[in-house]
């Protein structure tokens, strides 16, 4: 089963802001199903709630699950934060960006002689600007 984005108009929307209350008379449990449905299509409101990426999202960026994402969140790997101790994640979406980075093929490494490698093994770490 594949998952489809549905998209109402603003007018779609109204719509069915105006017969909620007539559902709800007649069966409240539709009238939640509706009101779920509404929020999950609507789109992200402000630029508060749109500098946060879900942990899915992330975890979908990188590859990995989600609670190796919320690990790499509570070790410190990754930026976040979440409201008073509980609830979801706060991750900003410039990390998103880093996954993009770390997914484009790198240069092949240079072909190096055996005196080179020696030359990089035995050199020291940092060097002294002049």
């Amino acid at each position: 089963m594949s998952a489809t984005r549905i998209v109402l108009t603003e007018q779609d929307r109204e719509t069915v802001r105006a017969a909620l209350p007539a559902v709800r008379r007649t069966s409240p449990e539709a009238a939640a199903i509706i009101g779920r449905l509404l929020r999950a299509t609507a789109e992200p409101a402000g630029p508060g709630t749109a500098a946060f990426a879900s942990v899915r999202e992330v975890a979908a960026a990188f590859a990995v699950t989600e609670q190796t994402v919320r690990n790499w969140v509570d070790r410190g790997w990754l930026p976040g934060s979440r409201r008073v101790g509980r609830g979801p994640r706060r991750i900003p979406r410039s990390v998103l960006a880093s996954a993009e980075a770390l997914a484009q093929p790198r240069p092949p490494a240079p072909d190096l002689r055996p005196a080179e490698v020696d030359a990089i093994l035995s050199s020291p770490r940092r060097r002294v600007a002049k």
